[in-house]
């Protein structure tokens, strides 16, 4: 059955008034992408937990597991012990969009920045009416929409200028799990070298766009700025992606860029109590997915700052940032750090 007769009968098969728990309505396309999502990750999803992680009724949720399976052929079974839907083998193909690079691209990051509106009904509405465009573009190229939300994230708000025609590469030799060298240039080293990895992400994280692949001569995963980047060449070389890799959860130990490998990095608890504007401002953002903010002041002008870091690097720049307004409580090799920049500063 053709891509397009297929979402159509998706859209027939679930346009019924069920709507969703949170009362906004899910595109038929976009639940099957996030059911497929789910049960690939091997956790044996019921229709229950499906509803609940969807924000639909388990009846929906029925229904597109019974369109998936009839008329998308994928070989989902119900496992009798584990109670739950699961592949009984592994699918390599999908409904799938088309679209050409550049309108990929482009599609992408508009969606993409969207980021910000995570969670607000401007999200869902906005995100919605992405993937209504997406189901009516043609084009040349073939994108599974679940493997560009792999490849690629917005972490923080800013854009940097970076080469369209490298992150259109990039973009493709993360899809095709092929190798990719090229020369770096490190910020402390004095000649490009040249490097040979295995793509897994771009994303765009404070204010710059930045790789994240794994390095086989180092073994361990990497992260690269674009704008450092130079004669990328896709070699023919393939690898297997570790399906455990998870962009979240790879930068979420750090405070930025910084990244630590598993097992390496030592929980840093940080507390920093803050005045004046800085109070205020640190106080109106998610720095970070573990912080916390007590009130020490009722107007918010004092305030303290908690989180739980893998590495200190990042963390000990931004508190020099806010200056004389910023007060390390801890750990002490935290206010160690700051004192040495402080001290490096007067001299």
């Amino acid at each position: 059955m053709p891509a397009a007769a297929r979402h159509s009968s998706a859209a027939k098969a679930s346009s019924s008034p069920a709507a969703s728990r949170s009362g906004v309505s899910r595109p038929a396309i976009w639940r099957v992408m996030e059911i497929h999502k789910i049960i690939r990750t091997g956790r044996h999803p019921n229709c229950t937990t499906l509803a609940r992680e969807i924000e639909v009724t388990p009846k929906t949720i029925q229904r597109d597991i019974t369109f998936m399976r009839d008329q998308l052929d994928l070989p989902l079974e119900y496992h009798p012990v584990k109670h739950g839907y699961y592949n009984t083998r592994p699918v390599t193909e999908f409904p799938i969009l088309h679209l050409s690079r550049t309108d990929l691209v482009a599609l992408f990051l508009a969606r993409r920045a969207l980021e910000p509106l995570r969670g607000t009904r401007l999200e869902r509405m906005l995100s919605d009416s992405f993937s209504k465009i997406a189901e009516a573009c043609p084009g040349e190229v073939s994108i599974q929409w679940h493997e560009l939300d792999d490849a690629f994230s917005v972490k923080a708000a800013g854009v940097l200028a970076a080469d369209v025609t490298l992150f259109g590469d990039l973009l493709d030799s993360i899809r095709a799990t092929r190798e990719v060298s090229f020369d770096y240039h490190k910020l402390t080293g004095s000649q490009p070298e040249t490097r040979t990895v295995q793509p897994y992400h771009v994303g765009q994280i404070e204010h710059g766009w930045y790789l994240i692949a794994h390095d086989p001569a180092r073994q361990a995963m990497r992260t690269f700025a674009l704008q450092r980047i130079s004669r990328l060449e896709m070699l023919k070389s393939k690898f297997t992606r570790n399906p455990a890799f998870n962009a979240h959860d790879h930068l979420g130990g750090g405070f930025g860029v910084w990244s630590y490998a598993e097992g390496a990095a030592r929980s840093h608890d940080v507390c920093i109590r803050f005045e004046g504007y800085a109070a205020r401002v640190v106080a109106e953002r998610q720095w970070h997915p573990s912080q916390t903010i007590e009130k020490l002041k009722a107007d918010g002008s004092l305030i303290e700052f908690q989180a739980t870091l893998s590495g200190l690097e990042e963390i000990t720049r931004w508190i020099l940032s806010w200056g004389s307004k910023a007060r390390v409580l801890g750990p002490q090799e935290l206010k160690r750090r700051v004192q040495q920049e402080v001290a490096g500063m007067v001299e």
